[in-house]
C-alpha cells in the first residue's frame, strides 16, 4: 500500500502525521488493507483539520476538512497524538487504549472526560488506532 502527501496548508499538520501512518502501514499491513473510508482529526488549537483516505492500493494524507468523512477523531493536539500512540489491546478488543499500561489508562481517562471524541464508524476508528500504534 502506498502513503501519498496531499494537499499541505500554512498551519497544517499532514507531513507529520504522514511518517507516523507510514511507519504503522510498514509494521502493519494487515490492518492497512482493511481500512478503506475517510477520517478527520480537528485540532481544537488553531492547526488546519487533516484528512486521510484509505483507498484499497493509496492512503492520502493531506491537510483540510471533509463535509460526510466516515469517522472524525476532535480535541486538543496533545491529546490526540497521544491517543494515536499509546499502546492498544489486541484481538475482539484491537485498537482500544490498553488500560494495562500507564499510557493506555491514561488516553482511556482523556476520554472518559471528553478531551478526545470520537463520531462516527467506531470500528473503523479502532483499526485506525491499531494502525498507528506504537
Amino acid at each position: 500500500m502506498r502513503v501519498r502527501l496531499g494537499r499541505r496548508a500554512e498551519t497544517g499538520v499532514a507531513p507529520s502525521i504522514f511518517g507516523l501512518l507510514e511507519r504503522g502501514i510498514e509494521k502493519r499491513p494487515e490492518i492497512a488493507a482493511q481500512l478503506r473510508g475517510r477520517v478527520v482529526f480537528r485540532f481544537a488549537e488553531d492547526f488546519s483539520p487533516l484528512r486521510i483516505t484509505f483507498k484499497p492500493k493509496t492512503v492520502v494524507v493531506e491537510d483540510g476538512d471533509l463535509r460526510k468523512p466516515d469517522l472524525v477523531i476532535a480535541g486538543s493536539m496533545p491529546d490526540i497524538v497521544h491517543l494515536m500512540t499509546v499502546p492498544t489491546l489486541r484481538g475482539r478488543l484491537g485498537g482500544v487504549p490498553n488500560p494495562a499500561r500507564p499510557r493506555g489508562r491514561e488516553a482511556l481517562a482523556r476520554i472518559y472526560r471528553g478531551r478526545v471524541r470520537m463520531e462516527g464508524d467506531k470500528s473503523f476508528g479502532l483499526k485506525l488506532l491499531r494502525l498507528l500504534a506504537v
